[in-house]
């Protein structure tokens, strides 16, 4: 049987260029994904913020293990804190091989707070935090998307 699984973590940015650059290569990344997950059937969300990268993934469990390893390789970022990786029933961004929340000045959380607790309930409560506000940027930034065409 193939189980679905979710992961979200955050971890900060090594990126080191004007922000406009930033932008560049925060856009460059994404593309890959995008090209990359489909290809494997991974879905998630991704928001660049203050300097730092927040991330959910789902898919099939092995894949996302597989993914993931890849990810913490990434030379691009460093500090990496998973806040939860949990088995799922169903996919909560099932339209996006990887959907853009857009990169954000001031995130809505904490993340340095995130980053040095040692709780494992704060950090999943950070990490469903981190889901709603994901899902809520998403739906901002595509109504931006629309009403620029």
């Amino acid at each position: 049987m193939t189980w679905l699984s979710q992961i979200a973590y955050i971890s900060k940015s090594n990126l080191t260029a004007p922000p406009n650059q930033v932008k560049d290569n925060v856009t460059s990344i994404l593309r890959t994904a995008q090209s990359n997950n489909a290809t494997i059937g991974v879905t998630g969300a991704l928001l660049y913020s203050g300097g730092y990268f927040c991330q959910v993934l789902e898919g099939e469990t092995d894949n996302l293990e597989e993914l993931f390893e890849t990810i913490q390789m990434d030379s691009r970022h460093k500090e990496i804190t998973v806040l939860y990786f949990d088995q799922i029933d169903e996919r909560g961004f099932s339209d996006w091989s990887m959907a853009f929340a857009g990169i954000e000045e001031a995130m809505r959380f904490d993340i340095q707070g995130i980053k040095d607790s040692t709780d494992q309930v704060a950090m999943r409560d950070a990490g469903r935090d981190l889901l709603t506000t994901l899902h809520h940027l998403i739906q901002q930034h595509q109504g931006l998307d629309r009403s620029t065409l």
